[in-house]
């Protein structure tokens, strides 16, 4: 299971296609939760590049869906902006579009990552595999009162590169039991000290799998963000 859309490209390669939208997120007096548009941004942009990474794709343009008016388009390329610096992409292209013949009444904001990778095959599981839960799932409001407490693409991208490490995913809307299963295929027992059920929002934690003789180096990658998932078959 992954958000990705994966289409072939040229001779051994491959696009990685990534998406996330926000509603109802912003600085308009209807939006339920309210934050600067460039903290939408930013997180938009969260979402869809941890996608990417996690599909071992090198991130090459960006493209923005703003129904938000044209005044937003600043704030939210600069959101946009910070998290690919902060992840090492800070000149990618960013193009896209505004709706600015209607006036919404509520902020939105669509936000698409291509990037591109060898061709490769998709991760067979063993069974044999460890997992764990990396950050914490929040959403709405949680998410920006943890903020400084989530865990950064950058992080997501040392685990991809990491040896011991099999698979990454980050965990959005659907909860960390939903993904996991859909994910491995496995409908199996999970236990950990998170809620396995509710949404993680704009990626705010991501699961790996790993081999068991790298559980030292994988926990240590995350100090106090990892959680051990333990998997029990039904």
């Amino acid at each position: 299971m992954t958000n990705a859309v994966i289409l072939p490209f040229e001779a051994n390669k491959e696009l990685v296609i990534t998406t996330d939208n926000s509603g109802a997120i912003g600085e308009k007096e209807a939006d339920i939760v309210k934050t600067s548009n460039q903290i939408v941004g930013k997180f938009a942009c969260r979402v869809v590049l941890m996608e990417c990474l996690a599909e071992v794709a090198e991130p090459v343009a960006v493209i923005m869906q703003n129904f938000t008016g044209d005044t937003a388009w600043q704030d939210y390329e600069s959101g946009v902006r910070e998290e690919l610096a902060e992840a090492g992409f800070a000149e990618l292209p960013i193009t896209g579009s505004t709706e600015s013949n209607f006036p919404a009444l509520q902020s939105g904001l669509g936000l698409t990552l291509i990037g591109k990778r060898k061709q490769r095959d998709r991760y067979q599981w063993t069974g044999e595999e460890s997992f764990a839960v990396v950050g914490t799932p929040y959403v709405g409001n949680d998410v920006l009162e943890h903020k400084e407490h989530l865990p950064s693409a950058s992080l997501l991208k040392k685990y991809v590169q990491t040896t011991g490490v099999k698979a990454v995913i980050p965990v959005g809307s659907k909860g960390i039991a939903k993904t996991f299963r859909l994910w491995t295929g496995r409908d199996a027992e999970l236990e950990s000290t998170m809620d396995l059920q509710t949404s993680a929002g704009p990626a705010t934690c991501f699961i790996i799998a790993y081999s068991k003789e790298s559980a030292e180096e994988a926990e240590q990658l995350a100090g106090s963000l990892f959680h051990p998932l333990i998997v029990s078959n039904r």
